[in-house]
């Protein structure tokens, strides 16, 4: 192998038209962190790469590197296509937006071992429990909320010692309603108890955990507004998910 040429494991958040023939793709991997990559002909049904180059998919990669984050395909062999996700509308609307906020919170040429980890390790559980979504999608935001050194501190009193119903979004804390900040959201102790205990959790013990769907399912009204306003922007797929959530 080359000094140009490198190999190394990836997901494929993103694939995209370059031209006639051609896609763009967007990966992130352990060794290399972001990684764009030309795949040359990969519209071609022949391609014998197209398989494995599909979102989702997490596969091993030889490049030719053209700059730094920038490759051309050489080849690409399928480990895991996450197939079940492929084959529901829902579950592969999760799955893109696990993807693509991943891939906000990984650099060009930064190695990614544990959001890939994380990544791969919430797409497999998410075939597996697919009722889950939810409270996978909850667990996945609190997780890479970790990886990005923003932890928010869910206790069930504000700082000032009186019982606390709101989250402060810019604080990333719970606050009473005198101490509570404008952009504060209210929030209830089964929500408050169950964001601690994900938090607090190993990433097994936080995904295969028992609660009420409905409380897991609302605790987006804390996560997303916390994401959006520490990371400063969301991603488009968050927006489609929520278009396919209200339909189904």
């Amino acid at each position: 192998m080359s000094d140009d040429t490198i190999k190394l494991s990836a997901i494929v958040i993103k694939a995209t038209k370059s031209g006639e023939n051609d896609k763009m793709l967007t990966l992130i991997s352990q060794e290399e962190g972001k990684v764009t990559v030309l795949a040359k002909g990969l519209m071609s049904l022949k391609h014998k790469s197209k398989s494995a180059c599909a979102p989702l998919c997490y596969s091993s990669f030889v490049l030719k590197k053209v700059k730094d984050g920038f490759y051309t395909l050489i080849s690409a062999e399928l480990i895991e296509s996450f197939r079940t996700l492929s084959e529901d509308v829902v579950l592969l609307s999760y799955g893109a937006y696990f993807s693509s906020l991943a891939g906000m919170c990984v650099q060009s040429g930064v190695g990614a071992d544990e959001e890939v980890r994380l990544l791969l390790n919430t797409l497999y559980v998410l075939c597996k429990r697919p009722d889950e979504a939810a409270l996978i999608k909850t667990v996945f935001e609190f997780k890479i909320m970790e990886l990005c050194g923003i932890v928010p501190e869910f206790e069930y009193e504000c700082p000032c010692g009186k019982e606390g119903s709101f989250f402060s979004v810019s604080e990333g804390e719970v606050r009473c309603s005198e101490h509570k900040t404008p952009e504060a959201i209210p929030i209830h102790k089964a929500q408050i108890q169950l964001a601690k205990y994900l938090t607090e959790s190993t990433l097994k013990d936080a995904l295969f955990c028992s609660c009420d769907k409905r409380v897991s399912f609302s605790l987006s009204s804390v996560t997303e507004p916390f994401l959006q306003y520490h990371l400063g922007n969301l991603p488009n797929s968050l927006d489609y998910l929520h278009s396919i959530i209200e339909k189904f």
